[in-house]
Protein backbone atom coordinates (compact mmCIF):
# COMPACT_ATOMS: atom_id res chain seq x y z
CA UNK A 1 0.00 0.00 0.00
CA UNK A 2 1.44 3.66 -1.01
CA UNK A 3 1.54 6.35 1.60
CA UNK A 4 0.22 9.61 0.83
CA UNK A 5 2.83 11.63 2.60
CA UNK A 6 0.72 15.09 1.68
CA UNK A 7 -2.02 13.96 3.79
CA UNK A 8 -0.41 11.92 6.02
CA UNK A 9 0.52 12.37 9.75
CA UNK A 10 4.35 13.01 9.23
CA UNK A 11 2.67 16.10 7.22
CA UNK A 12 0.89 16.64 10.48
CA UNK A 13 3.85 16.31 13.11
CA UNK A 14 5.71 18.28 10.62
CA UNK A 15 3.40 21.38 11.36
CA UNK A 16 3.38 20.70 15.30
CA UNK A 17 6.96 20.52 15.40
CA UNK A 18 7.31 23.97 13.69
CA UNK A 19 4.26 25.93 14.01
CA UNK A 20 3.40 26.31 17.90
CA UNK A 21 5.42 28.63 20.24
CA UNK A 22 8.28 27.06 22.36
CA UNK A 23 7.69 27.89 25.96
CA UNK A 24 10.16 28.75 28.76
CA UNK A 25 10.41 26.16 31.74
CA UNK A 26 7.66 26.55 34.42
CA UNK A 27 7.16 24.94 37.43
CA UNK A 28 9.75 21.85 37.56
CA UNK A 29 11.66 21.88 40.57
CA UNK A 30 14.64 20.89 41.83
CA UNK A 31 13.43 17.56 43.29
CA UNK A 32 11.26 16.18 40.11
CA UNK A 33 14.30 16.83 37.94
CA UNK A 34 16.38 14.86 40.88
CA UNK A 35 13.51 11.93 40.90
CA UNK A 36 13.26 11.47 37.44
CA UNK A 37 16.95 10.95 37.53
CA UNK A 38 17.33 8.64 39.94
CA UNK A 39 14.21 6.30 38.45
CA UNK A 40 16.08 6.85 35.39
CA UNK A 41 19.59 5.41 36.38
CA UNK A 42 17.56 2.60 38.58
CA UNK A 43 15.07 1.62 36.17
CA UNK A 44 16.81 2.55 32.73
CA UNK A 45 20.69 2.44 32.56
CA UNK A 46 21.49 -0.21 35.42
CA UNK A 47 19.20 -2.74 34.01
CA UNK A 48 19.89 -2.26 30.34
CA UNK A 49 23.93 -1.95 30.86
CA UNK A 50 23.60 -5.38 32.99
CA UNK A 51 21.34 -6.67 29.89
CA UNK A 52 24.51 -5.72 27.68
CA UNK A 53 27.00 -7.46 30.23
CA UNK A 54 24.28 -10.94 30.25
CA UNK A 55 24.55 -11.05 26.12
CA UNK A 56 27.99 -10.75 25.57
CA UNK A 57 28.80 -13.06 28.47
CA UNK A 58 26.34 -15.37 26.51
CA UNK A 59 27.55 -14.55 23.52
CA UNK A 60 31.30 -15.24 24.25
CA UNK A 61 30.30 -18.51 25.88
CA UNK A 62 28.34 -19.54 22.80
CA UNK A 63 31.75 -18.61 20.35
CA UNK A 64 34.13 -20.81 22.81
CA UNK A 65 31.56 -23.30 22.11
CA UNK A 66 31.16 -23.26 18.43
CA UNK A 67 35.07 -22.83 18.23
CA UNK A 68 35.87 -25.64 19.85
CA UNK A 69 33.68 -28.28 18.28
CA UNK A 70 35.10 -30.70 15.81
CA UNK A 71 32.17 -31.47 13.69
CA UNK A 72 31.14 -29.27 11.43
CA UNK A 73 27.86 -27.93 13.27
CA UNK A 74 25.62 -24.14 11.49
CA UNK A 75 26.62 -21.39 13.76
CA UNK A 76 22.41 -21.16 14.02
CA UNK A 77 22.58 -20.87 18.15
CA UNK A 78 25.63 -18.49 17.59
CA UNK A 79 23.91 -15.97 16.00
CA UNK A 80 21.58 -16.04 18.03
CA UNK A 81 23.33 -15.12 20.68
CA UNK A 82 24.90 -12.24 18.22
CA UNK A 83 21.15 -10.77 17.88
CA UNK A 84 20.81 -10.84 21.47
CA UNK A 85 23.77 -9.05 22.03
CA UNK A 86 23.10 -6.67 19.19
CA UNK A 87 19.65 -6.02 20.66
CA UNK A 88 21.23 -5.30 23.80
CA UNK A 89 23.44 -3.21 22.21
CA UNK A 90 20.53 -0.94 20.52
CA UNK A 91 18.96 -0.41 24.11
CA UNK A 92 22.20 1.45 25.82
CA UNK A 93 23.24 2.94 22.68
CA UNK A 94 21.62 6.54 22.79
CA UNK A 95 23.24 6.56 26.72
CA UNK A 96 26.83 8.13 25.36
CA UNK A 97 27.63 9.84 28.19
CA UNK A 98 29.50 8.29 31.31
CA UNK A 99 31.58 4.42 31.16
CA UNK A 100 30.72 3.52 27.44
CA UNK A 101 32.65 7.05 26.10
CA UNK A 102 35.79 6.01 28.53
CA UNK A 103 38.86 4.19 26.64
CA UNK A 104 37.15 4.50 22.75
CA UNK A 105 34.73 1.82 24.10
CA UNK A 106 31.55 3.58 21.73
CA UNK A 107 33.63 2.58 18.41
CA UNK A 108 35.58 -0.34 19.66
CA UNK A 109 32.08 -1.85 20.48
CA UNK A 110 29.88 -0.53 17.33
CA UNK A 111 32.06 0.94 14.59
CA UNK A 112 29.61 2.52 12.97
CA UNK A 113 29.03 4.55 10.20
CA UNK A 114 32.20 3.12 8.48
CA UNK A 115 33.44 3.53 4.95
CA UNK A 116 32.04 0.83 2.92
CA UNK A 117 33.93 -2.45 3.46
CA UNK A 118 36.48 -1.30 6.04
CA UNK A 119 35.02 -4.18 8.67
CA UNK A 120 35.54 -6.81 6.44
CA UNK A 121 38.63 -5.17 5.13
CA UNK A 122 39.79 -5.13 8.82
CA UNK A 123 39.04 -8.51 9.87
CA UNK A 124 40.56 -10.32 6.70
CA UNK A 125 43.76 -7.93 7.79
CA UNK A 126 43.42 -9.54 11.33
CA UNK A 127 43.30 -13.00 10.56
CA UNK A 128 46.42 -12.89 8.08
CA UNK A 129 48.66 -11.13 10.91
CA UNK A 130 50.13 -12.38 13.56
CA UNK A 131 47.77 -14.60 15.96
CA UNK A 132 49.54 -13.50 18.98
CA UNK A 133 47.58 -9.90 18.66
CA UNK A 134 44.48 -11.77 19.76
CA UNK A 135 45.69 -11.86 23.27
CA UNK A 136 42.96 -9.66 25.38
CA UNK A 137 45.11 -6.57 26.10
CA UNK A 138 46.66 -6.99 23.18
CA UNK A 139 43.98 -6.96 21.15
CA UNK A 140 42.00 -3.92 23.01
CA UNK A 141 44.26 -1.73 21.58
CA UNK A 142 43.89 -2.74 18.12
CA UNK A 143 42.07 -1.29 15.32
CA UNK A 144 38.68 -0.55 16.71
CA UNK A 145 37.07 -1.74 13.32
CA UNK A 146 38.02 -5.12 14.26
CA UNK A 147 36.83 -5.16 18.18
CA UNK A 148 32.73 -5.19 18.38
CA UNK A 149 29.69 -6.17 16.66
CA UNK A 150 30.13 -5.43 13.36
CA UNK A 151 33.41 -7.31 12.83
CA UNK A 152 30.83 -9.90 14.96
CA UNK A 153 28.64 -9.85 11.86
CA UNK A 154 31.42 -10.61 9.22
CA UNK A 155 32.97 -13.49 10.90
CA UNK A 156 29.22 -14.64 11.19
CA UNK A 157 27.58 -14.45 8.32
CA UNK A 158 30.46 -14.40 5.54
CA UNK A 159 30.76 -17.55 3.76
CA UNK A 160 34.64 -17.15 4.20
CA UNK A 161 34.73 -17.57 7.78
CA UNK A 162 31.91 -20.21 8.61
CA UNK A 163 33.13 -22.97 6.72
CA UNK A 164 34.05 -26.35 8.43
CA UNK A 165 37.97 -24.96 8.86
CA UNK A 166 36.05 -22.67 11.18
CA UNK A 167 38.94 -19.60 10.31
CA UNK A 168 37.64 -16.97 11.76
CA UNK A 169 37.45 -18.34 15.15
CA UNK A 170 40.79 -17.08 16.13
CA UNK A 171 39.42 -13.82 15.84
CA UNK A 172 36.04 -14.21 16.66
CA UNK A 173 36.97 -15.56 20.23
CA UNK A 174 38.95 -12.31 20.58
CA UNK A 175 36.13 -10.28 19.32
CA UNK A 176 33.39 -12.17 21.90
CA UNK A 177 36.06 -11.84 25.14
CA UNK A 178 36.29 -8.15 24.38
CA UNK A 179 32.77 -7.06 23.77
CA UNK A 180 32.27 -9.38 27.11
CA UNK A 181 34.81 -7.58 29.05
CA UNK A 182 34.06 -3.61 28.03
CA UNK A 183 30.22 -4.66 28.92
CA UNK A 184 31.26 -5.85 31.98
CA UNK A 185 33.47 -2.88 32.88
CA UNK A 186 30.65 -0.40 31.98
CA UNK A 187 28.28 -2.38 34.03
CA UNK A 188 30.87 -1.94 37.00
CA UNK A 189 31.80 1.68 36.20
CA UNK A 190 28.31 2.46 36.86
CA UNK A 191 27.24 0.72 40.12
CA UNK A 192 31.26 0.07 41.64
CA UNK A 193 34.27 1.20 43.16
CA UNK A 194 34.45 4.11 45.21
CA UNK A 195 32.69 6.76 42.88
CA UNK A 196 30.19 4.73 40.89
CA UNK A 197 29.04 6.95 38.09
CA UNK A 198 25.36 6.23 39.07
CA UNK A 199 26.26 8.48 42.52
CA UNK A 200 28.00 11.13 39.83
CA UNK A 201 24.47 11.25 38.29
CA UNK A 202 22.39 11.41 41.19
CA UNK A 203 24.31 13.81 42.98
CA UNK A 204 25.50 16.63 41.34
CA UNK A 205 27.16 19.80 43.29
CA UNK A 206 29.46 21.24 43.90
CA UNK A 207 32.36 18.57 44.44
CA UNK A 208 30.81 17.19 40.84
CA UNK A 209 33.20 17.46 38.35
CA UNK A 210 30.29 16.94 35.79
CA UNK A 211 26.81 18.18 36.88
CA UNK A 212 26.54 21.64 39.30
CA UNK A 213 22.53 20.57 39.90
CA UNK A 214 19.50 17.73 39.09
CA UNK A 215 19.18 19.65 36.14
CA UNK A 216 22.45 19.30 34.52
CA UNK A 217 22.08 16.18 34.84
CA UNK A 218 18.76 15.45 33.24
CA UNK A 219 20.36 17.53 30.37
CA UNK A 220 22.33 14.20 29.89
CA UNK A 221 19.63 12.44 29.35
CA UNK A 222 17.62 14.91 27.44
CA UNK A 223 20.56 14.51 24.69
CA UNK A 224 20.80 11.25 24.77
CA UNK A 225 17.22 11.57 23.45
CA UNK A 226 17.74 14.22 21.33
CA UNK A 227 20.68 12.86 19.47
CA UNK A 228 19.45 9.34 19.18
CA UNK A 229 16.57 10.63 17.30
CA UNK A 230 19.23 12.41 14.96
CA UNK A 231 21.04 9.60 14.66
CA UNK A 232 18.38 6.89 13.68
CA UNK A 233 17.03 10.25 11.10
CA UNK A 234 20.92 11.47 9.80
CA UNK A 235 22.40 7.83 9.59
CA UNK A 236 20.40 5.31 9.56
CA UNK A 237 17.04 6.26 7.63
CA UNK A 238 17.75 9.08 5.59
CA UNK A 239 21.12 7.73 3.87
CA UNK A 240 19.38 4.55 2.40
CA UNK A 241 15.80 5.68 1.66
CA UNK A 242 17.71 9.23 -0.35
CA UNK A 243 15.28 11.66 -1.50
CA UNK A 244 14.13 10.20 -4.67
CA UNK A 245 13.92 6.70 -6.04
CA UNK A 246 17.50 7.00 -8.08
CA UNK A 247 18.95 8.07 -4.64
CA UNK A 248 18.14 5.03 -2.65
CA UNK A 249 22.16 3.68 -1.52
CA UNK A 250 21.08 0.04 0.15
CA UNK A 251 24.83 -0.07 0.82
CA UNK A 252 24.53 2.36 3.66
CA UNK A 253 22.34 -0.05 5.46
CA UNK A 254 23.76 -1.38 9.04
CA UNK A 255 23.90 -4.80 9.32
CA UNK A 256 23.40 -5.67 5.61
CA UNK A 257 24.89 -9.75 6.38
CA UNK A 258 22.57 -10.18 8.76
CA UNK A 259 19.45 -8.33 7.58
CA UNK A 260 18.58 -6.63 11.00
CA UNK A 261 18.78 -3.23 9.99
CA UNK A 262 15.34 -2.77 10.21
CA UNK A 263 15.17 -4.17 13.35
CA UNK A 264 17.97 -2.11 15.03
CA UNK A 265 15.88 0.85 13.76
CA UNK A 266 13.24 -0.47 15.75
CA UNK A 267 14.91 -1.26 18.67
CA UNK A 268 16.34 2.05 19.00
CA UNK A 269 13.78 3.91 18.90
CA UNK A 270 12.12 1.78 21.61
CA UNK A 271 14.52 2.37 23.76
CA UNK A 272 14.50 6.20 23.34
CA UNK A 273 10.39 6.04 23.61
CA UNK A 274 11.52 3.91 27.48
CA UNK A 275 13.94 7.09 27.98
CA UNK A 276 10.70 9.07 27.74
CA UNK A 277 8.25 7.21 28.95
CA UNK A 278 10.29 6.12 31.98
CA UNK A 279 10.51 2.34 32.83
CA UNK A 280 8.85 1.28 36.48
CA UNK A 281 9.21 4.87 37.41
CA UNK A 282 9.48 8.38 35.85
CA UNK A 283 10.84 9.38 32.79
CA UNK A 284 11.21 12.34 30.94
CA UNK A 285 7.78 12.56 29.84
CA UNK A 286 7.06 13.05 33.78
CA UNK A 287 8.98 16.53 33.72
CA UNK A 288 7.38 17.50 30.32
CA UNK A 289 3.55 16.44 31.78
CA UNK A 290 4.69 19.29 34.45
CA UNK A 291 6.24 21.93 32.64
CA UNK A 292 3.36 21.43 29.13
CA UNK A 293 0.66 18.54 29.46
CA UNK A 294 -0.41 18.88 25.96
CA UNK A 295 3.03 19.06 24.63
CA UNK A 296 3.80 15.47 26.09
CA UNK A 297 0.57 14.29 24.85
CA UNK A 298 2.11 14.82 21.69
CA UNK A 299 5.70 13.55 22.32
CA UNK A 300 4.01 10.48 23.45
CA UNK A 301 1.47 10.43 20.50
CA UNK A 302 4.55 11.09 17.90
CA UNK A 303 6.64 7.99 18.81
CA UNK A 304 3.59 5.74 18.73
CA UNK A 305 2.76 6.21 15.29
CA UNK A 306 6.26 6.46 14.68
CA UNK A 307 7.30 3.18 16.08
CA UNK A 308 4.38 1.73 14.83
CA UNK A 309 5.38 3.03 10.81
CA UNK A 310 9.25 1.48 12.09
CA UNK A 311 7.51 -1.68 12.74
CA UNK A 312 4.99 -1.98 10.09
CA UNK A 313 7.67 -2.06 7.06
CA UNK A 314 9.28 -5.84 8.27
CA UNK A 315 11.63 -6.00 5.87
CA UNK A 316 14.96 -4.82 6.28
CA UNK A 317 15.81 -1.11 5.31
CA UNK A 318 17.92 -1.40 2.06
CA UNK A 319 14.97 -4.12 0.70
CA UNK A 320 12.14 -1.57 1.69
CA UNK A 321 14.30 1.59 0.47
CA UNK A 322 14.06 -0.19 -3.30
CA UNK A 323 10.52 -1.92 -3.07
CA UNK A 324 7.73 0.32 -4.56
CA UNK A 325 5.13 -1.05 -2.34
CA UNK A 326 7.55 -0.27 0.85
CA UNK A 327 9.26 2.78 -0.41
CA UNK A 328 6.78 5.43 0.65
CA UNK A 329 6.66 3.94 4.32
CA UNK A 330 10.11 4.08 4.47
CA UNK A 331 10.33 7.61 3.57
CA UNK A 332 7.31 8.45 5.76
CA UNK A 333 9.27 6.74 8.48
CA UNK A 334 12.65 9.22 7.51
CA UNK A 335 10.33 11.93 7.80
CA UNK A 336 8.34 10.83 11.20
CA UNK A 337 11.68 10.33 13.12
CA UNK A 338 13.26 13.91 12.15
CA UNK A 339 9.60 15.83 12.97
CA UNK A 340 9.97 13.72 16.04
CA UNK A 341 13.92 15.23 16.56
CA UNK A 342 12.41 18.55 15.64
CA UNK A 343 9.92 18.49 18.40
CA UNK A 344 12.29 17.74 20.85
CA UNK A 345 14.92 20.34 19.97
CA UNK A 346 12.21 23.24 19.19
CA UNK A 347 9.66 22.31 21.88
CA UNK A 348 10.79 20.05 24.08
CA UNK A 349 13.66 21.92 24.94
CA UNK A 350 12.43 24.71 26.08
CA UNK A 351 9.36 23.50 27.99
CA UNK A 352 12.21 21.85 30.39
CA UNK A 353 14.44 24.54 30.57
CA UNK A 354 17.25 22.88 28.38
CA UNK A 355 19.13 23.05 25.32
CA UNK A 356 20.45 21.20 22.99
CA UNK A 357 23.98 22.24 22.08
CA UNK A 358 25.77 20.62 19.48
CA UNK A 359 27.12 17.17 18.91
CA UNK A 360 28.94 15.04 16.23
CA UNK A 361 25.85 14.80 13.78
CA UNK A 362 25.82 18.84 13.41
CA UNK A 363 26.83 20.18 10.11
CA UNK A 364 28.77 23.48 10.12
Amino acid sequence: MHCRLSVSTVAALLLLAGGAPATAAKDIAASDYARVNAALVGNHVLPRYAQLAAATSGFAAQAEAYCANGPVTAPANLRDRFHDAAQAWMAVQHLRFGPVGYFDRLQRFYFWPQARGKVARAVSKALAGDPAAFAAARFARSNAAVQGLLAAEVLLYDDRYTGADRKGCPLLRAVAGNMRRMAADIAAAWQGGDAPFARTVTGPGPQNDLFADHREATLAFFRSLHDGLQFIADVRVTPVVGAAPDKVRPHFAEFRLSRRSMRTIVESLEALRALYLGEGGPGLGDLTRIADPKLDRLMRKAFRITVKTARSIGRPLEDAARDPALRPRARKLSLQVRALRQIVRDRLAAALGLAVGFNALDGD
